[in-house]
C-alpha cells in the first residue's frame, strides 16, 4: 500500500509539472523539466538504498530518523487531537501529557543543542503534517519532499535566467543537475527543504519588485525568511546582509556595486565578533562548540572521512586567518587521494569539476560580468556560508552534504565570469 500511494503521488507531481504553466520558459521544453524531476526521483531511489544497506546505517540517516520522529506526532492526531496540535504548535511545551511524546522522538531535543546551525523541528512538524493527506506513506512523503525542492530550484533557476543574458541552458545544468546539489535535494532532508524556500524568496521578491502583487509576495517573502531561520538560523543570519545589499544597489544603483556588500558584510561581522557581549554565548564560541560536538560524534561512529579540526580561538583575528583553510576544506576536499568510499570518490570527482571551472574562468574570462549585483549576492553568500560549515564541520562527507546550497549560488555566480562563446566557438572549430 505504501508503494502504491507514493506512484499515485509520483504521477500527480508528474502531471502538475506538466500542465501547470509555470513549469516552463522560452527555449527550453517542458519535457526537460521532467526529465529534471525524473532524475530527482531516481536519485532518491539510489539515497535510498544507500542508507538501507544495513540496520545501522539506516538508523543513523536522516533520510529515515525525520521520518520515524513524525509518525510519533502524527499518530497522536487520532488518539489525541489536542496533543497533535500542541505539538504541532508548540504549544504548552511544558505539559507533563506531552513528556512521552518527546521521550519517543530521537531527534526532537537534538536541535536544542545548537539551533544556531540546525533544527529538527521543522522538518519533523512537516512530515507530520502532510502524513495526513499521504496516509503515512514514507515514499509520498519523498515524492512531496521532491516536488517543493524542485519547485525552489526552478524559481531559482528562473530568476537567474530572467536577470543574466545568454547563460540559460548553463544555469539550467547547473541548477538541476550539478551533481551534489541535485542529489542532496532529492530526499526527506532540510536541504530539501531549504531549496524550497530559497526559490520562494527570490522568486516571490523579484515580482514584489516588479510591483506584481507587492503587498502579498512580501508577506511570502518573509513566510520564506522564516521557514529558513527555523531550519538553519545561520543560513538565515548570512542571507541578510547580501540580500540587503542586493536590494541597496537595486534602489540606489551606483558606479562600485561591491560597497553595499563590503560596509554590510563588515557590520555582520563585527556583530560577530562582539556577539558574546549581547547574547550568552557568542558566536565565534558556538562555532566551536558545533566543531567540538561533531567531533565527537564523529569519532564515537567512526566516520571514515574525519579530518583534523581547523583550531582557531573566538577572536575576529583567529576567525579571519583560519577562513581560507576552511573555504578550501569545503570546496576542494576530499581529493582523489583522500577518498575511503564510493560517495567519497564521487565527491572527490565533483571537487575536480570546480577546479576545471576556475581554470576555465583564468583561461577564457569574461569581460563584463552580466549582472554585477547579482553575481556579489551570490559569492558574498556562497562565501561567508562556505566559510562557517568549514570552520564548524571536520567531517568531509558532511560538508559535501552541507555546502550545496552555497554551492548552487557560488557557481551561478561564477559561470558569469566566463566567456562561453569563445569556448563555443574554439569547440566548433575544432569539431570541423
Amino acid at each position: 500500500m505504501d508503494y502504491i500511494i507514493g506512484i499515485f503521488f509520483l504521477l500527480a507531481a508528474i502531471f502538475a509539472i506538466y500542465k501547470i504553466k509555470m513549469f516552463g520558459t522560452k527555449g527550453i521544453s517542458k519535457q526537460w523539466f521532467i526529465i529534471a524531476f525524473a532524475v530527482k526521483v531516481i536519485l532518491a531511489a539510489i539515497m535510498f538504498s544507500m542508507y538501507s544497506r544495513n540496520i545501522e546505517v539506516r538508523k543513523n540517516a536522516d533520510i529515515f530518523r525525520y521520518y520515524k520522529d513524525s509518525k510519533v506526532i502524527s499518530n497522536t492526531l487520532k488518539s489525541n487531537p489536542a496533543n497533535y496540535f500542541k505539538l504541532m504548535l508548540g504549544y504548552d511545551n511544558q505539559n507533563s501529557d506531552l513528556l512521552p511524546y518527546y521521550k519517543s522522538m530521537n531527534n526532537w531535543e537534538y536541535s536544542n543543542n545548537n539551533q544556531l546551525f540546525s533544527n529538527n523541528r521543522l522538518i519533523i512538524r512537516f512530515l507530520a503534517f502532510i502524513n495526513i493527506f499521504t496516509f503515512g506513506s514514507y515514499f509520498a512523503d519523498i515524492v512531496i519532499a521532491i516536488f517543493l525542492s524542485f519547485m525552489g530550484l526552478f524559481w531559482i533557476f528562473r530568476f537567474y535566467n530572467y536577470h543574466i543574458d545568454n547563460r540559460k541552458w548553463i544555469i539550467f545544468a547547473i541548477v538541476f543537475f550539478f551533481p551534489s546539489i541535485a542529489f542532496w535535494s532529492s530526499g526527506i532532508l532540510k536541504e530539501s527543504l531549504l531549496f524550497f524556500a530559497l526559490g520562494l524568496l527570490l522568486n516571490c521578491g523579484n515580482y514584489a519588485l516588479k510591483k506584481q502583487k507587492p503587498i502579498l509576495r512580501t508577506i511570502i517573502v518573509f513566510i520564506a525568511l522564516s521557514i529558513i531561520f527555523n531550519i538553519k538560523a545561520f543560513v538565515f543570519f548570512i542571507l541578510l546582509p547580501p540580500l540587503i545589499a542586493y536590494l541597496w544597489n537595486k534602489f540606489k544603483p551606483g558606479r562600485r556595486t561591491i560597497i553595499p556588500y563590503f560596509i554590510l558584510s563588515f557590520i555582520a561581522f563585527s556583530f560577530a565578533s562582539e556577539s558574546s557581549k549581547i547574547i550568552d554565548t557568542g558566536v565565534f564560541d558556538l562555532l566551536i562548540n558545533k566543531q567540538l560536538d561533531f567531533t565527537e560524534v564523529a569519532i564515537n561512529t567512526k566516520a571514515n572521512s574525519l579530518i583534523s579540526p581547523i583550531l582557531f580561538n573566538v577572536t575576529p583575528l583567529s576567525v579571519v586567518l583560519n577562513s581560507p583553510i576552511a573555504l578550501i576544506n569545503t570546496l576542494f576536499r576530499p581529493m582523489l587521494w583522500e577518498t575511503t568510499n564510493l560517495q567519497m570518490t564521487a565527491a572527490a570527482m565533483e571537487n575536480l569539476l570546480l577546479l576545471i571551472l576556475i581554470f576555465l574562468i583564468v583561461i577564457f574570462p569574461s569581460k563584463n560580468v552580466n549582472n554585477k549585483n547579482l553575481f556579489w549576492f551570490g559569492l558574498v553568500f556562497s562565501l561567508s556560508y562556505m566559510v562557517i560549515i568549514g570552520l564548524s564541520t571536520p567531517v568531509l562527507g558532511a560538508l559535501s552534504r552541507y555546502r550545496v546550497p552555497a554551492l548552487l549560488f557560488l557557481l551561478l555566480s561564477l559561470v558569469q565570469l566566463i566567456e562561453i562563446d569563445r569556448i563555443v566557438e574554439l569547440f566548433k572549430k575544432n569539431t570541423k
